[in-house]
């Protein structure tokens, strides 16, 4: 049986007709799909994608207040916490009293830290390659712009980490 003079039959898979998922959705499933890999390829490292992220962003605001990282990445104070606990108790994250004002903290990568952040980049840079093999360089840059722009318009930063939300103007 067809429909309406469309010579395809009718039956699985076309229930949305005249429907056709656009970039949101391929985003949605992309996204996850290279989450989900990339956290498999972090676990015999001991290291979550939050945690490089934080390390990441640590490394690029070492000795600042741990309340300022936070609230550069998005995290409230409780979810700092408990992030830089989990760090600090697998010996790659330090807290140090802010000579000061002795209430605050700031925060610094170990030795053990940097060198977590340079395997795990190792890692990321591999993923990113195996990812973007089927672009050329330049559709890879001109992507890297387009999902840039896309971000910032929803209030996502730069330095924000996956899952944390987004600073709304």
């Amino acid at each position: 049986m067809t429909d309406g003079g469309d010579a395809r039959p009718a039956g699985p898979g076309r229930e949305h007709e005249g429907f056709e998922f656009g970039f949101a959705f391929l985003l949605v499933q992309l996204g996850t799909l290279v989450a989900g890999q990339f956290r498999e390829q972090l676990e015999p490292l001991g290291i979550e994608p939050r945690h490089f992220g934080m390390l990441t962003r640590l490394a690029q605001n070492e000795g600042r207040a741990q309340q300022a990282i936070g609230e550069l990445i998005g995290l409230n104070p409780t979810q700092m916490v408990f992030l830089v606990d989990e760090l600090e108790d697998r010996g790659l994250v330090e807290r140090r009293r802010n000579p000061a004002d002795r209430r605050s903290y700031g925060l610094y990568l170990t030795d053990a830290g940097r060198d977590m952040l340079a395997r795990v980049r190792a890692v990321a840079q591999t993923h990113q390659g195996a990812l973007g093999s089927s672009l050329t360089g330049p559709e890879r840059e001109q992507l890297t712009a387009l999902l840039r722009r896309l971000a910032a318009e929803q209030g996502l930063s730069g330095q924000s980490l996956p899952g944390a939300s987004p600073r709304r103007r």
